[in-house]
């Protein structure tokens, strides 16, 4: 008898251990780099170079690199004011599509360090790589960075008139195109090994996080990137380095400009760089259950151009509100363009905005009404109310998780919030590190009585922030998992207002 009770006694043991591990990782899930990608959310794009001085977008004027002529180029000024706006990071064109290289090379002779700019510095003993400098001042100010290194190459495509640069030491040879004398993929890698393997003075190792592989041309030229080759590159020297490309590898573009996506948007898609393209609204949404973990990036302008027009005035506070809420807010990462201008710093007017931003956004985030210690009800817990995965993790916002057991698709939790509340938005999110799994959800407030819907979303993923267009008074809250291809993992859940 007391050997049958023992041995029972260690089945249930045993059943329960087994029900309070963690869930299985659903499908694909996203690389230690990419979650630390996702939680950097805002940062800077910083297009500058020829551009800002011959006015022009894709440099097509080939002008000679004394165009470049910054009065006050100041770098550290560019990431003091990024970092004090909230930005994480900085990601500069250290070759955008005219070719021109913003640091010292040994690839080309069209560089900024051949003008007359680089060559006043030099006498002076100045630093004359801007790409070192920009780097260098993002360490400084504790942002991080990251370059942009434009696969199109105008400078060296032969479709692309160049007639200023005839008979100067910058009429290079023109191996763009696979009909082209020479090898462009050769010039690209060793580009791109330079940028990957710069240092800074103490000789430590410049650390990127992300890097621009951009698809776009305005040339017929046909040219067969080596993208493999690039990534082996990439991943030997900088191996937390987020490559970014029209469709990944490790993160994907939008499919627009503006800055935000559609409701539905997936983490995963089904095709690398190496694939025919995505259209726009593909890349938009995302695949479901996709072969690849590859999340969005929504880039945007501040201003109408890329680089710098003095003609220009930066989108307000409320616009860059907006723009936020409709990619941080859909689980899509924001890079925000801020070109310097003429002199070689940040418009004061932009800068200005920055902070303007930055103040509208704490306002609104930092309004949280749900506190840990809050009564959180739940519909199951999995292994049968382990504190592993209690309902109350979803308020501490660190990488704890409600879920429920294996066999679970839907369920409910509730927040007792202890007093009425005006609530006028929600944050979700989904634990991601095991998948993206959730694709219908709603949240519900207690108004007189009984329960109404407020909110209601599809794809949850990384994050969500949902803004209701008036505020509800109530003092109970409910969120609802309609729909999941496997167990849910609900990471957060937070309502934002005032205490009535």
């Amino acid at each position: 008898m007391h050997i049958i009770t023992r041995l029972a006694i260690a089945s249930c043991l045993t059943l329960t251990l087994q029900a309070q591990d963690a869930p299985k990782p659903y499908l694909r899930t996203p690389s230690p780099r990419q979650i630390t990608w996702q939680q950097r959310e805002y940062y800077a794009f910083i297009h500058f170079g020829p551009n800002t001085f011959t006015d022009e977008e894709w440099g097509r004027s080939q002008s000679t690199p004394d165009v470049f002529a910054p009065t006050t180029l100041d770098t550290d000024q560019w990431a003091e004011s990024f970092a004090r706006a909230g930005m994480a990071g900085m990601i500069l064109t250290a070759k955008h599509h005219d070719g021109m290289a913003l640091w010292k090379t040994n690839s080309t002779t069209y560089k900024i360090d051949n003008g007359k700019w680089a060559k006043d510095r030099a006498a002076k003993g100045l630093e004359t790589d801007v790409v070192r400098m920009a780097a260098a001042s993002a360490k400084k100010y504790g942002i991080d960075f990251g370059i942009y290194l434009s696969p199109w190459d105008i400078h060296r495509d032969p479709a692309m008139p160049k007639e200023h640069l005839a008979g100067t030491i910058y009429a290079e040879p023109q191996i763009f195109g696979d009909s082209s004398p020479g090898d462009y993929n050769e010039l690209y890698v060793q580009q791109l090994t330079e940028l990957v393997t710069m240092k800074h003075d103490d000789g430590s190792p410049v650390e990127i996080f992300e890097i621009w592989l951009d698809g776009a041309s305005g040339s017929n030229t046909v040219q067969t990137f080596n993208w493999t080759a690039f990534r082996d590159i990439i991943r030997q020297h900088q191996p937390n380095a987020i490559m970014w490309g029209h469709q990944g590898v490790d993160a994907r573009w939008v499919g627009n400009e503006d800055g935000v996506t559609v409701a539905t948007n997936w983490h995963t898609i089904n095709r690398t760089q190496d694939d025919k393209r995505y259209s726009e609204s593909e890349l938009q949404t995302g695949m479901r259950d996709g072969t690849y973990w590859t999340p969005a990036e929504a880039d945007a302008r501040i201003r109408d151009g890329w680089f710098y027009h003095a003609n220009e005035k930066p989108k307000t506070a409320d616009a860059l509100m907006k723009m936020y809420l409709q990619s941080v807010g859909q689980s899509v990462n924001l890079l925000l363009d801020v070109p310097p201008d003429r002199t070689g710093k940040i418009d004061a007017v932009d800068a200005e905005v920055l902070l303007q931003f930055k103040a509208q956004r704490d306002r609104f985030l930092n309004r949280g009404l749900l506190k840990p210690g809050f009564v959180v009800n739940a519909s199951s817990v999995r292994g049968g109310g382990s504190s592993t995965f209690a309902a109350a993790n979803v308020l501490t916002n660190d990488k704890t998780y409600w879920t429920m057991d294996d066999n679970k698709r839907v369920g409910s939790l509730t927040v007792d919030l202890g007093a009425d509340a005006l609530v006028d938005a929600f944050i979700v999110q989904e634990h991601v590190t095991l998948g993206q799994r959730i694709g219908a959800y709603a949240v519900d407030a207690m108004i007189n009585g009984s329960y109404k819907e407020v909110v209601r979303g599809t794809s949850m993923g990384y994050k969500r922030i949902h803004q209701l267009t008036s505020a509800v008074r109530t003092r109970q809250l409910r969120l609802r998992i309609e729909q999941a291809n496997a167990v849910p993992l609900i990471q957060y859940f937070q309502a934002l207002g005032t205490s009535s």
